[in-house]
């Protein structure tokens, strides 16, 4: 049975660590390998509180950034300390089921050409109504081709409904680290997925929740982030450039379109306001006169 190294990037999320080490628990019950959890703090100007999530059921370690580097540089600090053969990238307010550890390591055991399993999942939004994350035939085996990404963007809502090979983490990856916080997995799956293969597990192993805070939610940042993918594998030059061109085009429309929306939005906003306001304004003015004429008939 193999080791497991579960990589949690920390940003003042002290709030959602018991339900985290909850979570972990109840998968390391039906697991019979050794599994460490690192948890590197990204924040720090806010401290983790480690007992909320040390257990006797897997080792703790705790990684302390000297400043916010973002979740990618955290991930790969991570994994720097990780001595387990596979990684699972858990987010701080994501849960697993309890018997992740179990079924996704199943795949990876049997077939060592395999570089991670993927399993599906529920996406519940800030109102606690969930859907499937792989909702169609086309996204589900579509997530084993990294052309299928190129064409369409990143399938998989996380790294969280993931178990990859520590060993077949690409070096491009690692050593290009992203600025902006959304699109790392993407860049991830691009790299694997270019010359290794992924295996779907099916079954619902996996929740991700959208909390407001995560980024994930955000379209205009998602779309920025995938832009900035773009770049660096424009730099990488590992992909042909008619399929990179192609992706690119795609980047930027959606990044538009997102931005456009954006727009629309905030001039609305502004509209409402400066209608709010000359409301707000009119009152005024006839509280004046009122008053002003009270004055005279005394």
């Amino acid at each position: 049975m193999c080791n497991i190294s579960v990589i949690i990037p920390f940003y003042k999320g002290n709030k959602y660590l018991t339900g985290l080490k909850q979570s972990l628990e109840n998968a390391c019950i039906s697991y019979e390998g050794k599994v460490e959890v690192i948890v590197v703090n990204d924040s720090p100007n806010e401290k983790i509180e480690k007992t909320l999530i040390q257990s006797e059921k897997y080792d703790l370690v705790i990684v302390e950034h000297d400043v916010n580097y973002g979740i990618h540089k955290a991930r790969v600090t991570g994994i720097g300390k990780a001595k387990g053969e596979y990684i699972l990238l858990l987010d701080q307010d994501d849960k697993i089921k309890n018997e992740f550890f179990k079924e996704m390591c199943v795949p990876l055991n049997n077939n060592k050409s395999i570089a991670f399993a993927y399993a599906n999942g529920l996406f519940e939004d800030s109102n606690g109504k969930s859907k499937l994350i792989l909702n169609s035939y086309g996204k589900v085996y579509g997530a084993e081709n990294y052309h299928t990404y190129l064409k369409v963007g990143n399938l998989l809502a996380s790294p969280g409904q993931c178990l990859i090979r520590k060993s077949a983490i690409p070096k491009e990856w690692t050593e290009h680290i992203m600025r902006s916080n959304c699109a790392d997995d993407f860049l991830l799956w691009i790299l694997i997925l270019r010359n290794q293969k992924a295996e779907y597990v099916n079954k619902l192993l996996y929740e991700h929740i959208t909390t407001g805070e995560n980024t994930s939610g955000n379209k205009l940042v998602g779309y920025a982030s995938d832009l900035e993918v773009c770049g660096i594998l424009d730099t990488l030059d590992l992909l042909p450039k008619e399929e990179l061109n192609k992706f690119k085009k795609l980047c930027v429309s959606n990044y538009n379109k997102a931005k456009g929306c954006d727009y629309r939005y905030q001039e609305w906003l502004l509209s409402r306001q400066t209608e709010n306001f000359e409301r707000m304004k009119m009152k005024i003015i006839g509280v004046l006169y009122m008053i002003r004429g009270k004055k005279i008939c005394n």
